[in-house]
């Protein structure tokens, strides 16, 4: 259990960002239902001191707050409010301010820099196929060559999870575009334990990429 240097704002969208949200919608079986049960986002801040109230703290984030809290339902900025003040803030949402934040699991990543560290840890660490850990002088590496490599530009060593058939996920890394490995034709790395999970990787990998390719393509 560790007490972070942080306080804590959470924010509850009030009726006026449902009517937004449900003014973007098709048709009326694609609405958002307003209830006071509307998920709440919790947004860290610096950690406040005995002058500093709630007002202080959204006179530095309410601009990045309104923002966050508008792609959340929809990136397409031009059909954000064009005029965005405190005001209309201030009647979108409510605030409520914690002073003390603890985190009861600190062992686990916090940020998404973190976890995509430990990601890419796991995926080096432990067979793609059947999860076991391996020491470091144990295991194989399994390339795959991608045929749309750009698709995967945004992955670039970083950890992606295939799923096969059977909804198994398969985690590996995508090689750096100019390292040796993507110049061998490796564009995507996973870890074996023995020639026979190697053998499952090839077998399935390739499928549940294809498929992953496809998803890209149609989105």
């Amino acid at each position: 259990m560790t007490v972070l240097h942080r306080s804590a704002l959470t924010i509850t969208r009030k009726q006026p960002y449902a009517d937004w949200a449900n003014g973007l919608c098709d048709d009326e079986t694609d609405t958002v239902a307003y209830t006071d049960d509307l998920p709440r986002t919790i947004y860290l801040v610096p950690a406040i001191d005995t002058s500093t109230g709630v007002a202080d703290l959204l006179g530095e984030f309410w601009a990045d707050i309104f923002e966050e809290e508008l792609a959340a339902w929809s990136e397409d900025e031009g059909t954000w409010p064009a005029q965005r003040t405190r005001e209309l803030f201030e009647d979108w949402f409510d605030v409520e301010l914690t002073d003390t934040v603890i985190d009861l699991a600190p062992d686990e990543p916090l940020g998404e820099a973190e976890m995509e560290m430990a990601a890419i840890s796991d995926a080096l660490n432990h067979c793609a196929w059947c999860g076991i850990e391996l020491e470091p002088d144990e295991g194989r590496n399994v390339g795959l060559s991608v045929a749309e490599r750009e698709r995967l530009a945004s992955r670039e060593g970083l950890a992606l999870t295939l799923f096969a058939d059977d909804e198994k996920p398969l985690t590996g890394i995508v090689t750096g575009r100019d390292s040796p490995a993507a110049a061998a034709g490796e564009d995507l790395i996973f870890r074996a334990c023995t020639s026979r999970c190697e053998k499952l990787i090839r077998k399935k990998a390739p499928h549940a990429l294809r498929r992953l390719l496809e998803h890209l393509r149609i989105n």
